[in-house]
């Protein structure tokens, strides 16, 4: 029986942070790190922003980064992007200067600042050179070899030029990014057999995407739906009550104050039938001299 094909990839965001995240894996995020970086890489420390368990494959909750911390002086962002949804190149600036902002702790001095490497692996093409992977960094405009700007790296990997240009994969980044794509079969096959730790890597992944985890992020789906649709029906219902309740205290003294006008009122109504001097009805009842004119004017009672 033929093999049901995969819909859900390893470049998928939950996929990829799934699998790249999970304890025991890091020797499979070291390396790919390494080979994209060009540094040795000795000391490397996951660190988990969004609770995988609360994600699925179709939908997610918060940002799926893949976020790491290596060598103890640098933090690597890797962001998948399936689709051109953004300006990529402003977003990797601004999410970048964020985490850069937030890594400088209480007391610490701008040389604290930790290094910032941010990969964005795209399905799609953004720039306009012939290169799959775009190292960028901020250089002077006249001396180009001249880094004006030292501590941030941006990697800009266009999957589409990738396919395109690598028809076998030779290097340990290519092996990986075959996998990652995992788009031309035959060339997945090379870079397994070529690479023990893509092998682990797709054992990793069948592991993954199989029925029980696929029963599991569905039921954690429908989950989240339900949580979300039982929190607004609740809000809904508290708000309702609220409302009524204050339109019960608003309408409660709202006829007291009906009430006592009515009563001020008949008062005065009587203390005219018995030519009670207007003064002192305006100082028994409280109404004032406009308010005792529009009962005489009315005819309520004869002056």
């Amino acid at each position: 029986m033929k093999q049901k094909e995969k819909t859900n990839k390893p470049k998928d965001d939950v996929i990829f942070k799934n699998l790249f995240s999970k304890a025991g894996n890091e020797d499979l995020l070291k390396e790919f790190l390494e080979e994209i970086l060009g540094i040795k890489i000795n000391k490397i420390e996951i660190q988990k922003e969004v609770e995988l368990n609360k994600s699925h494959t179709k939908e997610k909750v918060g940002r799926l980064d893949l976020r790491v911390k290596i060598n103890d002086n640098a933090i690597v962002v890797i962001e998948m992007q399936l689709q051109d949804k953004c300006k990529m190149d402003k977003r990797a600036m601004y999410y970048a200067s964020k985490i850069m902002a937030g890594s400088l702790e209480v007391g610490q001095t701008y040389n604290q600042i930790k290094n910032m490497y941010v990969i964005s692996i795209l399905n799609y093409n953004m720039l306009e050179t012939e290169e799959y992977n775009t190292d960028t960094v901020i250089v002077d405009s006249k001396y180009r070899k001249y880094i004006v700007i030292d501590g941030i790296k941006f990697n800009f990997i266009e999957l589409p030029k990738f396919r395109e240009q690598v028809k076998v994969p030779k290097t340990k980044l290519e092996e990986w990014l075959t996998f990652i794509d995992y788009e031309d079969m035959e060339m997945v096959k090379m870079a397994i057999a070529q690479n023990k730790l893509v092998e682990k890597a797709q054992k990793e992944y069948e592991y993954l995407t199989g029925d029980e985890a696929t029963k599991r992020w569905q039921f954690l789906r429908e989950k989240a739906i339900l949580d979300e649709r039982a929190a607004y029906i609740n809000g809904k219902t508290r708000g309702e009550e609220e409302g009524e309740a204050r339109g019960k205290i608003i309408g409660e003294k709202h006829g007291k104050i009906i009430g006592k006008r009515e009563e001020k009122i008949e008062t005065a109504k009587a203390m005219m039938k018995d030519k009670v001097k207007r003064e002192l009805i305006e100082k028994y009842t409280g109404l004032d001299r406009k308010e005792l004119e529009e009962i005489y004017r009315n005819g309520i009672v004869e002056r």
